[in-house]
């Protein structure tokens, strides 16, 4: 709504002047202020560093509670992730700036405010113009935004103005006063020049939340320092509003009760508990420090995952094309492959990317007629477009398969500027996602995620998901899978070439950088033990004569029942085009699982064995394992109608459950490239 609509709607409702509006809209607060009060709130200038969860509900609470002066800040723009905890954040509101959108909400509330707003956000050449005039300042800035803050803080309490922040924890909501005459900044939260960006942020959460009531149900695996995400909830955005808005009408009406630093206040509705108290020294305070570094310790190598390397994003404006498609084919190498043998190769010309498939790289029994490897690469496809579009690009796939000497040109990725392009939310997947081999629980995973992984998995044309969650056809899955991994480890080309990709040191793994790091199994000791005393094949092939072959396939039969569920990737057909989109639709759905915190791990021997019989007949396999494979093949087609009648890409299992430790290496990138 525009000034003139805005001054219309207030004529007819008979409240068009400042004071006769300030009566009617402000009547309520009386009995809880008086009109002096009021009065006074009417005259205060608050000052709002950042519009978004924190700072947009700060503002229109304060406008609300009858605050008619602000100077706002913020640079950023609404988007669909806003949405869940952001004031301002509607579809209508998408791509606009947040300032803007803040300021037309509050002059929706109160048409007379005055404003004074800063596009370009708090920075040191507007700081002192950001701060003088005001009676107070609400931090609504970003968690992970420190310097600013940091410097906001220090400026503020330099002029004499107090400083309030409120942070969302949980459902909860931590509150901290900083005023002139108490603690300041760097003091309280032990701030030290020679401190990393990393413990500066470990110290702002420690000191912002000394009881941390929150800790308790918190799940760890989506808060990630490094990467600065972790999950925030809309109600405690409101919370931190209201306790932070009492603490601010406490100051400016001079009221008693102000309690700053060290003092500290958490109210948890979740909990139902109220914890404050006053942190003597902050966080110098010897239990603080104790907790800092068991924070340090935990919270910082919870995540990380020994292994895989999450390169820099690079801004398209300040380091150029040819660092975005580097990014780019960064981003492509990620993707999942059979053993991680890593089968793509990448060609740079006239600033297009051609992806190649390498078929010398794997020539194993699974990888029949190059079909695994072209999965992998569609898969890496698709990690490429989703690269781009996070770089502000917009990606166009022609596929031009051109079969060649030892390397097959597959598809060509051409990038091109364009308006709007958002950065999609899978984009932060492509560097979480891993193959987990530990057992999960048996939640089952809901049929409106599957619903919803299928509705990515389905816009890639003759693609197909299925899935199964019930116990008693994982059950059912469970003995087929069961069937089918005896012959993985009786097979003698398969347990050689398994062998040959198992890195049994951890020296190994970081020199050839491909293949799978032993832990990545997660066998286990005693696993461990028989995967390296039977890499000959006649001590394997002894022991399989004595039903080892059996004890293996039940470890993976296990693995499906303690799962939340089991789907299927099928293509229309074995030709190139299908097998590289079935891998697209494949990773997609790979990543959007990851996106949801939910495990994943493959379970290739059905699909390609099926695969493998369908391209290079029944002869490819020996009289017993066709009636193992028949066996299984029969428990699979009453788990998954018209198994038997299509082109199967892959099985997968997913679930709740632990994260891994040791991921899987990716070789240079100039290994990678071709002219």
């Amino acid at each position: 709504m525009d000034t003139s609509e805005l001054r219309h709607k207030l004529d007819v409702f008979h409240v068009a002047s400042h004071n006769t509006y300030q009566e009617a809209a402000f009547c309520r607060n009386l009995g809880l202020l008086d009109a002096n009060e009021q009065n006074r709130l009417q005259r205060s200038v608050v000052a709002v560093a950042g519009l978004g969860g924190v700072g947009g509900g700060h503002l229109i609470t304060l406008a609300r509670s009858g605050v008619g002066g602000f100077r706002l800040a913020d640079f950023d723009r609404f988007d669909t992730v806003n949405v869940n905890r952001q004031y301002g954040a509607t579809v209508s509101a998408f791509g606009r700036e947040k300032l803007r959108v803040m300021k037309e909400n509050a002059l929706e509330v109160n048409p007379h405010l005055s404003l004074e707003i800063f596009e370009e956000g708090v920075t040191e050449a507007n700081v002192d113009a950001f701060l003088d005039g005001a009676d107070l300042v609400l931090d609504g800035l970003d968690f992970f935004v420190f310097e600013v803050r940091r410097m906001v803080f220090k400026k503020a309490l330099e002029k004499g103005i107090p400083v309030i922040t409120a942070g969302p924890m949980g459902f909860s909501s931590a509150l901290l006063v900083f005023t002139p005459d108490g603690m300041g900044f760097d003091e309280y939260f032990d701030i030290r020049e020679e401190d990393t960006y990393i413990e500066r942020i470990l110290k702002f959460a420690m000191g912002l939340s000394p009881r941390a009531t929150h800790f308790r149900y918190v799940d760890m695996d989506f808060v990630n320092l490094l990467e600065k995400r972790g999950p925030s909830l809309g109600c405690a955005c409101q919370l931190c509003a209201s306790l932070a808005v009492t603490e601010a009408l406490r100051l400016l009406l001079g009221r008693k009760g102000v309690k700053p630093v060290p003092h500290y206040l958490q109210f948890d509705p979740y909990v139902r508990k109220l914890v404050r108290g006053r942190l003597r020294m902050g966080n110098r305070n010897p239990i603080q420090r104790l907790k800092l570094w068991i924070s340090r310790n935990y919270l910082l190598d919870r995540n990380k995952i020994i292994g895989p390397v999450t390169p820099p994003q690079p801004d398209l404006a300040a380091d150029g094309p040819a660092a975005v498609r580097e990014y780019v084919i960064r981003a492509g190498m990620q993707a999942p492959s059979g053993d991680n043998c890593q089968p793509w190769r990448f060609s740079d010309e006239d600033g297009r990317i051609s992806l190649l498939l390498d078929k010398g790289v794997d020539e194993s029994f699974f990888n029949v007629r190059q079909a695994a490897s072209i999965v992998a690469c569609g898969a890496a496809m698709e990690n490429m477009t989703l690269a781009a579009q996070a770089c502000g690009l917009v990606p166009e796939v022609e596929m031009a398969p051109e079969d060649g000497p030892g390397v097959t040109r597959l598809a060509t990725l051409s990038l091109k500027e364009g308006r709007d392009v958002r950065e999609p939310v899978l984009h932060d997947a492509i560097w979480q996602r891993c193959t987990n081999r530990k057992f999960y629980r048996k939640t089952p995973v809901s049929d409106g995620v599957w619903e919803h992984v299928q509705e990515a998995v389905e816009r890639f044309p003759g693609v197909r998901l299925q899935w199964i969650s019930g116990a008693d056809s994982l059950k059912t899955f469970a003995g087929s899978v069961c069937l089918a991994d005896r012959i993985r480890t009786e097979h003698r080309g398969l347990h050689e070439h398994l062998n040959a990709m198992i890195r049994f040191t951890r020296k190994d793994a970081e020199e050839t950088r491909d293949g799978l790091p032993l832990d990545n199994l997660e066998a286990g000791r005693m696993g461990n033990l028989f995967l390296k005393g039977t890499r000959p094949w006649p001590v394997m092939n002894t022991l399989n004569a004595l039903g080892a072959a059996r004890g293996v396939a039940a470890h993976s039969a296990k693995g499906i029942r303690c799962s939340g569920g089991v789907g299927l990737v099928s293509a229309q057909s074995s030709d190139i085009e299908s097998l590289f989109m079935a891998g697209r639709a494949l990773e997609r759905a790979w990543l959007t699982f990851t996106h949801y915190g939910i495990r994943f791990q493959p379970a290739a021997a059905p699909a390609l064995f099926r695969l493998r019989w369908l391209l290079e007949g029944e002869e490819s396999f020996s009289p017993a394992h066709r009636k193992l494979l028949g066996r299984s093949w029969t428990a699979v087609e009453e788990c998954f109608p018209g198994f038997l009648g299509g082109y199967p890409v892959l099985f997968f299992r997913v679930g709740f459950g632990p994260h891994i430790k040791y991921g899987t290496y990716r070789k240079p990138l100039s290994s990678f490239k071709t002219d």
